[in-house]
Order: C-alpha cells, then sequence, then structure tokens
C-alpha cells in the first residue's frame, strides 16, 4: 500500500461517517505495520463495528510488533480488553514470549489473562513457566493455571494439578478435577477418588464425574468402590458415570440404583439408566420401562424418540416368560401395555398366544386389538387363524384391516371365502384393497375366475395387484372407465409386445383420458411404439405432451425432427415438453433445434431454452 493510500485511509478513521471509519480500518488491514497504530486506537472508536474492523486487521497484519502493541490494551476499559484477548489469542504462538512477561504482572487480573491466553494458544508455551502459578496468592489466577495446563496436556504436570486438588479454595480444586478430566489421565485417579469421601458434596460430584471421563480400568473400579460407600445423592452421578466407562453384563449390584435413576427428572439421567439396564439385562426393569412409556406424552415430539429407545431397551431385556408375568398386570397405560404386546411378537413368543387372542377379542381399546393382531403376525402361529378370522367381524375397520393382513401373512387358505364375504359388503376401501391382495395371495384362480363378475372397485384393486397379463388386457376393456385407467396404467410394467399394442390402440381411443394414461404409461416405461409419432399431432395438448416425453424417453435420436416440429406447438406445455425432451436427447442436433428460438417472446420459455442451451 502506498503512502497516500495510506495516509487517506487513516484519515478516514476519523470520519464522522460510521461507515467509512470501518471501511477505513478493514482496508488498512493491508498497510502492514506502519498501520498497526492507527488500528489500536481505532480500537477505541465509538463504534462496535469499527473496533471488530480494526481488531480483524491486526490479526491479519499478525506479527510481533502487533502482538507487543496489543499488550497494553488488555489494561483498558473492557471492550477494549476483550477485543485485546481476542487479537492476542489468534495471533497464537507469537503471542507467547510478550504474555510470559505478564505472569509476574502486579495486577491480578493481568497474571490471570496471560495464563488464560497460554493455555488458549498451547502452541510454544513451555509449561515449566505456568506450573509455579499454581502457588499465585491469588485463587483466580490458580484456578486459571488448573485450566490451562489442562488445556495443554503434558503429563509431567499431573502431579502438580494432583497437589491443588487440596487447595485451600474449593473451586481452585474444583477446577484442577475437571484439567484432570481433560487430560483424561489414568495416573491421576487414585488422588481423584480420594475425593469421593470429600465433606465437599461439590467436589464429591465432581470427583465420580472427573472419574467418569477418564477410560480405564482403574477409573471404573475407583467408581464401584466409592459407589458401595457413597450417599444417595452422589450415588446417582457415580451410576452415570459408571455407565458412560461401560459397564460389564455381570455387573448387576447395579441395578437397583440405575432402576432408581429411572424416576429422575432429567433424561440424561434415565436415558443412562436404561442404557445400563439393558446392558445387564435386568428383567426386573421391565415393569418400570414399560410405565415409563406408558407416561409419555407423545404430544410432544421429543418423546417418540424417547419411546424408540426404550422398546428397543425392552426387546435386548425381555424374555417371553417374563413379558407373559407382566401381560397379567392391568395398570400399564396404553403405550406400555402397546410395546409389551408389540415385544411379545417379535420375540415370537407362542406362549403369548392365547392372551393375545383373549385381547383380540375382548379388549374395549381398538388400539391393543390391533397390536395384538399384529403380534399374531410375527409370531405366525397356526393357532392364530381361527381368532383371526373372528376378528374380520371387528367393528373397528382397523382391525378387520390389521386381521386380513395378518391372515396374508400366515398365507391361511380357510380365510378365503370369509375375507370375500367381508369385502363384498366392506364400506372402508383400505380394507378392500387388503382384501383383494390377500385373496391374490391365497388362491389367485379362485379368486379371478369370476373377476368379470365384481364390482368396480374390486376390479381397480386386481388390476393394481394381478400378474396375469390376459386378465390385465381384459380389465383394460371393461366398461367401466376407472377400471380400464388402472389396467391401463399397469400394462407397461409387464414389457410384453401383448401390453405394448394394447397401449398403441389405447393412443387412439376415442376417450381422452385413455389417451393420457396409455401416453403417461409408455413415458413411464421408455417404451416406443409407432402409436406415439401420431399421438403427437393428438388433438388434446396433454396426450402430445406425454407422447413427447415418451420418444425422448426411449432415447431415440431419430425422433429429433418431431421434437423440432413440436416447437411450433400452440400450446406453451406442448413447446416446454418438447424443450426438455430435447435436452434429454442432447447433442448438436437439439442445440440446433432450440438456438433459433433463444429469443422466444415467451418468458418461461426463453429462461428454460437459455438454461437448454448453457446445458448442451
Amino acid at each position: 500500500m502506498n503512502k497516500a493510500k495510506l495516509d487517506k485511509l487513516k484519515e478516514h478513521l476519523n470520519h464522522a461517517d460510521v461507515s467509512k471509519r470501518r471501511q477505513a480500518a478493514s482496508m488498512l488491514g493491508e498497510g502492514g505495520e506502519c498501520a498497526i497504530y492507527p488500528l489500536i486506537k481505532a480500537l477505541f472508536d465509538s463504534s462496535l463495528a469499527v473496533q471488530d474492523s480494526a481488531a480483524q486487521s491486526l490479526i491479519k497484519i499478525g506479527t510481533e510488533a502487533v502482538a507487543y502493541m496489543t499488550i497494553p490494551v488488555l489494561r483498558k476499559e473492557a471492550s477494549q480488553r476483550n477485543a485485546a484477548l481476542l487479537i492476542l489469542k489468534d495471533l497464537g504462538e507469537i503471542s507467547v514470549p510478550f504474555l510470559y512477561d505478564l505472569l509476574t504482572d502486579s495486577d491480578d487480573d493481568m497474571r490471570k489473562f496471560a495464563v488464560d491466553l497460554l493455555g488458549d494458544i498451547r502452541t510454544g508455551v513451555d509449561y515449566k513457566l505456568l506450573v509455579p502459578m499454581l502457588k499465585d496468592e491469588n485463587a483466580n489466577v490458580r484456578a486459571a493455571t488448573c485450566r490451562s495446563l489442562g488445556l495443554l496436556n503434558i503429563k509431567e504436570t499431573v502431579r502438580y494439578l494432583e497437589e491443588a486438588l487440596s487447595d485451600e479454595e474449593e473451586w481452585v480444586a474444583f477446577t484442577a478435577l475437571e484439567a484432570l478430566g481433560t487430560m483424561e489421565r489414568e495416573e491421576a485417579v487414585a488422588s481423584i477418588s480420594n475425593l469421593c469421601n470429600s465433606p465437599s458434596q461439590v467436589l464429591k460430584f465432581a470427583a465420580f464425574e472427573t472419574l467418569g471421563r477418564i477410560p480405564s480400568k482403574q477409573s471404573r473400579e475407583a467408581i464401584i468402590e466409592c459407589t458401595l460407600n457413597t450417599d444417595p445423592i452422589t450415588k446417582s452421578v457415580a451410576v452415570k458415570s459408571l455407565v458412560k466407562l461401560g459397564i460389564e453384563p455381570e455387573m448387576g449390584f447395579l441395578a437397583q440404583d440405575l432402576r432408581e435413576m429411572l424416576s429422575s427428572d432429567d433424561w440424561e439421567d434415565k436415558l443412562a439408566a436404561i442404557s445400563g439396564l439393558t446392558i445387564i439385562k435386568d428383567k426386573d426393569s421391565l415393569y418400570n420401562l414399560l410405565d415409563l412409556a406408558g407416561s409419555l406424552d407423545t404430544s410432544n415430539p421429543e418423546n417418540e424418540e424417547h419411546v424408540a429407545i426404550i422398546k428397543d431397551a425392552v426387546v435386548k431385556i425381555a424374555d417371553c416368560p417374563t413379558l407373559l408375568c407382566l401381560l397379567d398386570y392391568n395398570g400399564f397405560k396404553f403405550r406400555g401395555m402397546a410395546i409389551l404386546l408389540e415385544t411379545l411378537g417379535k420375540l415370537k413368543c407362542v406362549e403369548a398366544v392365547a392372551p393375545l387372542v383373549t385381547l383380540l377379542r375382548r379388549s374395549s381399546l381398538r388400539d391393543i386389538r390391533r397390536e395384538a393382531a399384529q403380534s399374531l403376525v410375527e409370531i405366525a402361529d397356526e393357532s392364530c387363524v381361527e381368532p383371526l378370522i373372528e376378528a374380520l367381524s371387528d367393528d373397528d375397520g382397523h382391525v378387520r384391516k390389521q386381521s386380513i393382513y395378518a391372515l396374508r401373512k400366515l398365507k391361511a387358505k380357510k380365510a378365503f371365502l370369509p375375507i370375500l364375504e367381508l369385502i363384498s359388503r366392506e364400506t372402508y376401501e383400505d380394507v378392500v384393497d387388503e382384501g383383494v391382495k390377500a385373496l391374490l395371495s391365497m388362491d389367485s384362480s379362485k379368486f379371478l375366475h369370476k373377476a368379470s363378475s365384481y364390482p368396480d372397485n374390486f376390479k381397480i384393486y386386481i388390476a393394481k395387484y394381478t400378474q396375469e397379463l390376459e386378465l390385465l388386457l381384459d380389465l383394460s376393456k371393461d366398461n367401466s372407465k376407472n377400471v380400464k385407467i388402472a389396467a391401463v396404467s399397469r400394462l407397461g410394467s409387464f414389457n410384453l409386445s401383448g401390453a405394448f399394442d394394447r397401449l398403441g390402440e389405447l393412443l387412439e381411443d376415442p376417450d381422452v383420458e385413455l389417451r393420457r394414461s396409455a401416453a403417461m404409461t409408455l413415458n413411464q416405461n421408455a417404451v416406443f411404439i409407432e402409436g406415439l409419432l401420431r399421438a403427437v399431432k393428438d388433438n388434446d395438448m396433454w396426450v402430445r405432451f406425454y407422447a413427447l416425453k415418451s420418444l425422448a424417453a426411449s432415447k431415440g435420436d431419430e425422433f429429433t425432427g418431431v421434437l423440432t416440429e413440436a416447437l411450433n406447438d400452440h400450446e406453451n406445455l406442448v413447446i416446454m415438453g418438447a424443450i426438455d425432451a430435447l435436452a434429454s436427447l442432447g447433442g448438436h442436433v437439439a442445440y440446433e433445434a432450440l438456438y433459433p428460438l433463444k429469443d422466444h417472446t415467451d418468458d418461461a420459455l426463453r429462461q428454460r431454452i437459455e438454461e437448454v442451451l448453457s446445458a448442451l
């Protein structure tokens, strides 16, 4: 930066306009060491924005001179002091020698700032110069030294931090514990565990938490020993730390403590307890877990996640005999009981079939009957079939649908007629849908030999699920247009000439909806037939649109001329379809077709053409 510009920027630092001062402070970052002093002065500007720009510029210059001239700012007002702390920290190792000088300063605050910064900078810091600060007369400085030594994480400082655990000021000892936890030093475990019996409740809590942050066998054993003798209040902290370190399946002696943690108001404690109970597989906790799940308000989105965690824990802990015993307990709220039934199904507890059938038949709660039916599906025992057939007459449509689903999964052919009778009088379409699917699965030939006599909704679901092309072709000629459209939408998936021939016929059907459906089906399956070339001239714009997309989807370069001609269509939708079709084919021919339209009068078309041309 030349002198004239530098002088002008310095002058602007005194401008009445804040934005000009901020801009000048920012640009002086390119001014080298000649800009340091004016920027230091700018740290005292009345505008925080100017102060911040000056600080960033000083960091950008980043020389020893900046560190040297920033140190005195630490003694100023809070705003300037904070800026100086930021600058010195971001300068990093360059600041370190100047901070050492402050360790013997007569001002307590300056010694503390220096210690804090040395811990934050870390790089190039000599810990030996920090250790004596643990004996500083000011407790704030001693605590800051503990923190910084923890951040430096040097093995040789552990013994000094252990000594600090007996500092006359409780919170200095607390900071030493924090530092040892940060360092995760196993050699400090013995000293830390001594504080588990401290008369200070704060230090006891901190000691247990610190041990939980040191991943070692020694710290785990120390926590276990301390847990046996500590008071109930700190015991939960100890157990939580133990869970963090990882408990073993044989630590069943923790079960009672973990169960008590489940009643904590803190979800962190609850989750730690659930994790521990899962590891030791404490079956006595199943009641507590199901009761907890039942008590949750699921209108709170966070509780959905908690319910999922409890479900997972119950499945991992439970066995069939324990769950069957709990099934006799009537005190569970709905969600707890639902998880219990679901788990019986997941564990495929055949012994649970009878009680589940009883619930399916007699429970007054619709959701419990549904869960019972679902569990019977999971267990998949033949003895479930009769009760499930009975459930087809349940008053609740969801239970009927779930029962049909269960019978389909069980492939229970004896349920064929009951299901057929049910869906013949069923008022809910989703139940009919499930019923048709079940009947096709159980005995498709028996179900389909009377297909022509079925009501339209049966035929629509048959078209949706059948794997018989001939039947689908017949349905595509049904008297009902809705049935025809349902059949047409499936024809493409067969990928057979008979299906495509029929779609070609439908492209010339007098009914416009059928022509559209045929064109859409061909598009979805990327199939070309001769009828598409005629369909691009259809009098319906949607038929033309889908026909163009079908031609493009078939990836035939020979159709470029047809697509180019469609650019002259009188409907913008069709032109847009032609543009997209040409874009998908790509190549020089597509570019030449679209380029003459780059100045199209329609904004949307012109914008799309520009996008395609730039991509080709």
